[in-house]
């Protein structure tokens, strides 16, 4: 007992010493940053969680509610142009009944009335997905996974992504889904 004392005196001194220094925020220019991880309404600091997790080429991502013992996960990949901009994302969510959906996002300077076109080994038509809107940070498309996304992810293919922008040039990407079905099955 006589070594957890000190101990705990110590931890004490710590702990109220980086208190203090934390509370000296008011220095010009300086702020605390802010999580990255944004809490949703009503939800009290504390009682949400995100637990990221990588895999071969795509990252598993659940947010839950602690207090309510909610989760909600899907699992994302992200291609990046040589600046680091994305160039191009799709995610693996599902809806609120369950139903599995692709979530396909291109830059912001896709032609908002466009479409992404999937083009698949094998296949002579390539899978085209209409984008539903743009913001300044993303355009959006959502492709239901069906029979031939579900044979195309069993088969780890690896897609030829392009898309139409505004000013008349096409971005044209790889994706892969090798690595999604091995993230899905870690959910459970």
């Amino acid at each position: 007992m006589a070594r957890l004392v000190p101990f705990a005196i110590m931890a004490s001194i710590l702990l109220s010493s980086a208190v203090a220094s934390g509370q000296d925020i008011g220095s010009p220019g300086f702020r605390i940053k802010p999580s990255d991880v944004a809490v949703p309404e009503g939800v009290k600091a504390g009682q949400y969680q995100r637990i990221i997790r990588p895999f071969e080429n795509w990252t598993l991502i659940c947010d839950e509610n602690l207090q309510k013992k909610q989760r909600v996960c899907n699992v994302t990949q992200i291609i990046e142009n040589q600046t680091g901009q994305m160039a191009f994302s799709w995610s693996l969510a599902a809806t609120q009944d369950g139903k599995p959906y692709m979530i396909l996002r291109t830059a912001p300077v896709a032609k908002a009335d466009g479409a992404v076109s999937l083009k698949f080994d094998g296949r002579k038509e390539p899978v085209q997905v209409t984008l539903d809107g743009c913001n300044q940070a993303v355009c959006v498309g959502m492709l239901p996974v069906g029979p031939v996304m579900r044979e195309q992810i069993a088969k780890n293919t690896a897609p030829v992504v392009s898309y139409p922008t505004r000013d008349g040039r096409t971005i044209t990407v790889t994706a892969t889904l090798k690595g999604l079905a091995k993230a899905v099955e870690s959910i459970n």
